[in-house]
């Protein structure tokens, strides 16, 4: 934490840090299973890994909350972790994801188990700060207003007429830098955003909070009835079976377009949410062109463009004010000006029930990674790494059997009840439907040659009997 000594509002205020988006702006390297929050998209640290430490600087980490979903729980973990190892056990995962408001509210249960009457900052965690001096100023003004019984929101002065954000109505002036809101714009038609922008009366919608929490049990019971029951019964049945009865309800749509008593505090600290490649491109380092060139990507005479590879060389000639962006298996080409339609290439995967849109060729397990490295009709081959003590579930397959050989590292293989410890160049056959398990019983990094046969190879054909990450058993289950 920083120095400064806190206020009586801080003194009882708790981070809520809601990281369970999918980014899918950011597509082809944002994708459901490893979403933009978990990315390191301008420096070292991810997203997330930012918006955390951020908040250590004026939190204690005993009150700092980070809620995901199950897909991304150990991931987080792994990433909070690495920052402070008192905020794995502060990580929250949701059942299923149902928006913020639901979210925001275990993170009101879990602060409550340390206050009574707590406060809630809510950062989204995939958001940039230039000016973190002027945040912790901005956040320590939206407590005390909180504690005021004010809803507060932060406003962006805007710097252009941007129309992928919403805009807030600022009205009669509280304090310094804070004012009353007299409305909420959803993200408006260019000619609306120049007004805006003329007008001075406008900030951009940050989507970042700060409420009393009692304030915000009161709302739920005048606004969002459904929620408020499971809100006062949730003690009574499991998290996933009250969860799965509520509605999907955002901040915004579920509390803040209908409450009084909002407060803007204006927030001048260097913000972007880092929502499109058109903000990649712009916060990037460029060169003398006016392009920025990031990973294995080459640019000959192109100008104001953006080329990143994380996937193959990605060699580019005369272009001028466009986005490409390359993984193994995906790339994106678009006209700058038109990255807000990103999503629509999104949804349009979907519906050709295209995997791209959910996993890259490596994907994450608690245990490690797997790599796709080659798959056709009848047979898949992956790479699999597995961290030294780390272990696989004890599982099954009903359609495919399984070559494994040994490329670095000591494995210990069960299959049935047999076990055998496998070195470099060893190799184990596991038939269809054996029980097996995979173990790393060394200290350094385990790597297999996976290849799989068999009729059907998706991810859900799995039957889980045990686990040690306390994923759930059974079948249906989509990670080994």
């Amino acid at each position: 934490m920083s120095e400064s000594a806190p206020s009586s509002a801080m003194e009882r205020c708790h981070a809520v840090i809601l990281a369970g988006g999918s980014g899918t702006r950011l597509w082809p390297l944002s994708r459901a299973l490893f979403p933009k929050q978990l990315l390191a998209l301008n420096g070292e640290l991810t997203l997330l890994q930012q918006t955390v430490k951020r908040a250590l600087d004026i939190f204690p980490p005993q009150r700092i909350h980070i809620v995901t979903n199950e897909e991304h729980v150990f991931e987080v973990r792994a990433q909070a972790k690495a920052l402070d190892a008192a905020l794995e056990d502060n990580v929250l995962a949701e059942p299923m994801i149902r928006n913020t408001l639901p979210a925001l509210m275990l993170g009101l249960n879990a602060a409550m188990k340390q206050d009574a009457a707590p406060l809630l900052a809510v950062f989204p965690s995939d958001h940039m700060i230039h000016n973190a001096a002027s945040w912790q100023r901005a956040v320590q003004a939206g407590a005390e207003l909180a504690a005021q019984n004010h809803f507060v929101t932060f406003g962006i002065p805007p710097a252009h007429p941007e129309t992928g954000y919403g805009y807030i109505h600022r009205g009669a002036r509280i304090a310094d830098g804070c004012y009353a809101v007299e409305g909420f714009v959803e993200k408006p038609p260019r000619e609306k955003a120049e007004e805006f922008l003329r007008g001075g009366m406008h900030f951009w919608n940050s989507g970042m909070f700060v409420f009393n929490g009692e304030d915000l049990i009161a709302a739920l019971e005048t606004y969002q009835p459904a929620l408020a029951a499971w809100w006062n019964t949730r003690t009574a049945t499991s998290l996933r079976q009250g969860y799965s009865a509520i509605p999907s309800l955002s901040i915004d749509y579920g509390i803040m377009e209908h409450v009084s008593r909002i407060a803007v505090v204006e927030a001048d600290f260097g913000w972007d949410d880092l929502g499109s490649w058109e903000a990649i491109f712009r916060l990037g380092e460029k060169d003398e062109q006016g392009c920025v060139v990031q990973g294995d990507a080459m640019a000959i005479d192109c100008e104001n463009s953006l080329l990143l590879s994380r996937g193959g060389k990605l060699a580019a000639i005369g272009l001028k004010d466009v986005i490409a962006v390359q993984t193994r298996d995906a790339t994106l080409l678009c006209a700058k000006d038109q990255v807000q339609r990103v999503r629509e290439v999104v949804s349009r995967l979907k519906a050709e029930g295209s995997p791209l849109t959910e996993v890259h060729l490596t994907v994450h397990r608690p245990w490690g990674s797997y790599t796709v490295l080659e798959e056709n009709a009848g047979y898949k081959i992956k790479r699999i790494a597995v961290h030294p003590g780390a272990r696989l579930s004890l599982q099954r397959h009903y359609h495919r059997s399984e070559h494994w050989v040994v490329i670095q590292g000591t494995a210990l293989v069960q299959v049935g009840d047999k076990e055998m410890l496998l070195s470099q160049n060893q190799w184990a056959e596991i038939p269809e439907t054996a029980v097996h398990r995979l173990t790393n019983p060394g200290r350094i990094p385990l790597e297999i040659i996976e290849i799989q046969t068999g009729p059907y190879l998706e991810e859900d054909d799995i039957e889980r009997f045990e686990d040690v990450y306390g994923r759930p058993k059974g079948g249906k289950n989509k990670s080994n």
